[in-house]
């Protein structure tokens, strides 16, 4: 295959990438993930001298089983579908194939996976577990106090900058996934802890080129989600012996939280970022199902 047409293949693939992050608004990180599966996709055509522009929807299914046979999850599958359907859908639209085909592949059906339950209690456990009398506490306690109090994802959490915290406005202006922007309030038991954090701590960290990031390490240097993750889970072996926690689970405990006390759906989508309810659907079956076994404990015909 020559490079000429190896280089018009990869311009397919570049130029429905750039359509995707201009016309659907998708975050950095899934285009990424669509062009690699792409690539993969042209890769395993290429084997048999396949182009992008003459494969049908029996070769599409074998591609969806090679992958499978190698050790793809359910969830990578369903991934792969969705971005050599939006592809092909792409290519059609702009009359560069006749036909669709990819139009009739279905996705695999997938269990949604509750998210581990964190009670309120254990939450409690968990934000006490940082000894705040000192820096290094004192800013571990700032973060996991805003991932659940917030409710934030932790990429949202890193890239919070220090003139977005103040006293005289109680939330945060967040950029979430696909660059969309909502509001996050504070509250006061956490504005007051990230006060004392940038007062104490953080005005004494000199960095050039990190100089309005709000969370860094003593070298200035950016905090990463797996440091994160490591952290969060030190605190938890010491607080909550029998779970593991990420940060993404406090923000499941977040959501659940408002749920179980009173807060309407769509108040809740609106503060986790959510683009559709349905997503944040999950958070009704998880408190739904904590009732259940709470009645199933407690109650005589439980």
């Amino acid at each position: 295959m020559s490079l000429s047409v190896n280089s018009k293949q990869q311009d397919y693939i570049n130029e429905y990438c750039r359509y995707v992050s201009f016309k659907k608004n998708l975050a950095k990180n899934t285009i990424d993930a669509y062009k690699s599966d792409l690539m993969l996709f042209l890769k395993w055509l290429k084997q048999d001298n396949y182009l992008l522009l003459n494969v049908d929807r029996v070769m599409i299914n074998s591609y969806l089983a090679f992958k499978l046979d190698n050790g793809s999850s359910v969830s990578t599958i369903q991934r792969t579908i969705t971005c050599i359907k939006s592809f092909y859908e792409f290519m059609h639209d702009n009359r560069l194939i006749d036909k669709n085909p990819a139009i009739l592949i279905e996705n695999p059906r997938k269990r949604r996976k509750l998210p581990t339950i964190i009670s309120e209690e254990e939450v409690e456990k968990l934000l006490n577990a940082p000894d705040a009398s000192t820096v290094r506490g004192l800013r571990d306690k700032c973060i996991l106090e805003l991932l659940y109090s917030a409710g934030l994802r932790i990429s949202e959490l890193l890239n919070i900058k220090t003139n977005q915290i103040s006293p005289e406005k109680p939330f945060l202006k967040i950029k979430g996934k696909g660059d969309k922007e909502r509001l996050v309030p504070i509250g006061s038991y956490a504005m007051n802890l990230l006060i004392s954090y940038i007062d104490t701590y953080r005005s004494k960290i000199k960095s050039n080129e990190n100089i309005d990031i709000l969370f860094l390490n003593e070298s200035g240097t950016l905090i990463t989600r797996q440091a994160c993750w490591e952290m969060i889970q030190k605190y938890a072996a010491i607080s909550i012996t029998n779970k593991k926690i990420s940060p993404h689970n406090l923000r499941h405990a977040f959501a659940t939280h408002l749920i179980n006390n009173g807060a309407d759906l769509r108040t809740v989508q609106m503060l986790l970022g959510h683009a559709s309810l349905s997503t944040t659907q999950i958070y009704t079956h998880i408190a739904k199902e904590r009732l259940m076994k709470f009645h199933q404990k407690y109650h005589p015909r439980g």
